[in-house]
């Protein structure tokens, strides 16, 4: 084997199952993660893969192909990690992932009067809803909401955060005794998550016995539009639903704990400058607009 950037491919179709995703996160083509699996294949004399209609299974020499290319990984990964630990300079790259609501609602704002402060600084915003991999080096500074930031990183609580029940203007008109804060018999629509078990929720039960699901959406996006388009009740984070002049709270209800928001990066890299200067620049924007976040 003397080129070692295949063992690359090997681990990521290893990880991917098949060549199509692998072919994804290296960035490349579906053709190219084949021919260079299959030209390694060649040279080595044995196959490294069987292709089942389950996907690609490694076979025993493709195990230890595949076990010596995790080492490798995991060595490129701590020496890039302990050469960028010991950059002391306010300039170079930085990567910045959260959801795509976190940058719509505030995050890019940041990042802009960040750039204004440290125009040496090269900031990449990645808007993933997964979670990319601080531990391995998919992104410098990633911003979470959670109450359970992991243990393994290092980072800031910037806020916390409410949530409320929120309709559109139009539904309050079409449906007036539904908005009013008493016990209704009409069959009253609800936008519902798919963790709802595509029920009512339990705090609005009683108030809404007949209340009936309308449409299930999966991500936040989604349900502030629905609720915005006056599909029904929805619940949303305060800092989502409250600014938009379309939305009026739920009456009779009030708001109730979401999760934090948290700014986290790798533990051995919280004294690089940029970073550092980062986590502590973002963690007081957040703070400075808390009250959009709890609600007050």
């Amino acid at each position: 084997m003397d080129n070692w950037d295949d063992l690359k491919f090997v681990l990521a179709v290893a990880k991917a199952g098949n060549v199509t995703k692998a072919a994804r996160v290296l960035g490349v083509t579906h053709s190219t993660v084949s021919r260079r699996l299959t030209a390694l294949e060649e040279r080595l004399g044995t196959r490294l893969f069987d292709r089942l209609p389950e996907g690609f299974v490694a076979t025993s020499a493709g195990e230890e192909a595949v076990e010596t290319a995790r080492r490798m990984e995991a060595e490129m990964l701590s020496l890039d990690t302990r050469i960028t630990a010991r950059d002391a300079e306010l300039e170079g790259p930085l990567r910045v992932t959260a959801a795509q609501l976190i940058f719509q609602v505030q995050l890019a704002e940041i990042v802009a009067r960040f750039k204004e402060r440290h125009p040496q600084i090269d900031v990449t915003m990645n808007a993933a809803n997964e979670i990319l991999s601080l531990h391995r080096r998919e992104a410098d500074i990633a911003v979470r909401v959670t109450d359970k930031p992991d243990e393994t990183l290092f980072g800031r609580l910037a806020t916390g955060q409410n949530r409320c029940f929120y309709v559109s203007r139009d539904f309050a008109r079409r449906f007036q005794e539904a908005y009013r804060d008493n016990l209704t018999t009409a069959k009253v629509p609800f936008v519902a998550f798919k963790w709802w078990s595509n029920s009512v929720p339990k705090e609005l039960r009683e108030r809404y016995p007949n209340g009936e699901i309308a449409t299930v959406t999966d991500d936040m996006i989604t349900m502030h539009a629905a609720v915005r388009a006056g599909m029904g009740i929805g619940r949303l984070p305060c800092f989502l639903g409250d600014p938009d002049p379309d939305l009026m709270r739920l009456p009779g209800v009030e708001p109730t704990r979401y999760f934090d928001i948290w700014i986290l990066t790798h533990p051995d890299l919280k004294n690089v400058a940029r970073i550092r200067t980062f986590l502590r620049f973002a963690a007081d924007a957040f703070k400075g607009r808390s009250g959009l976040y709890l609600g007050s």
